[in-house]
């Protein structure tokens, strides 16, 4: 009898898996090896604006890179915010990194040696802006910055011996039409409405022995 020729199918490869690396996120590749900082929101609260701005979200493209240099002084931002005229023209710069400004930080310590987090500001004035004589936008309350910055902490913490970790709590808020905070500085100004309430207004609140956890001191 015949045999029809059958033809065999080569066995198959088992099928390679590769890990595919993802794209990372644009704040992630600004943040750089020295850290980082975020500007306050300032929401155009006029009513008749067009198109209207009932709130601004915060973003992680919002993320800036710090330069080198002292980690108290992210200056390629303070340099922004100093360029302000301020409030009647002659507001000075709060700055959460210099002493004995009654600005919230750990209690009894300042001179952190790796890494540094806070705050700087002006109060600026109400600005108004206009297209001839009509009026297109205003805004209220401090500009500035919070920021984190170190310098190689990784590499700086000591191996040895015994390490004592302090440190602050900063953050900064998005702004949205009726949005409140009435712990959080003047509620008049409005924090957290027309601009981003911040932790440079938190000193009530930290001040307060009966919030603090057990075992915390200052912050």
């Amino acid at each position: 009898f015949d045999l029809d020729s059958v033809d065999t199918e080569a066995p198959r490869p088992a099928p390679k898996y590769q890990d595919v690396s993802s794209e990372k996120p644009q704040a992630q590749k600004d943040q750089g090896g020295y850290g980082f900082a975020m500007r306050f929101k300032r929401r155009n609260w006029y009513q008749r604006a067009n198109p209207k701005e009932d709130e601004i979200k915060l973003s992680e493209n919002d993320w800036e890179q710090t330069d080198n240099g002292d980690i108290k002084n992210p200056s390629k931002q303070k340099n922004i915010i100093n360029a302000l005229p301020g409030n009647n023209g002659g507001a000075s710069l709060q700055d959460s990194s210099q002493e004995n400004q009654g600005i919230s930080k750990v209690t009894d310590y300042h001179n952190f040696q790796y890494v540094w987090s806070g705050f700087f500001y002006k109060q600026i004035k109400n600005t108004i802006e206009k297209n001839g004589s009509s009026i297109t936008a205003a805004r209220n309350g401090p500009d500035g910055y919070i920021f984190y910055k170190g310098k190689d902490p990784s590499r700086q913490l000591p191996v040895l011996g015994q390490v004592t970790y302090k440190g602050t709590w900063d953050f900064l808020t998005d702004v949205k039409i009726n949005q409140k905070f009435i712990d959080l500085g003047n509620t008049s100004t409005k924090p957290g409405d027309r601009y981003s309430a911040f932790s440079g207004e938190l000193d009530y609140i930290v001040n307060k022995d009966s919030d603090k956890k057990d075992g915390h001191v200052g912050l």
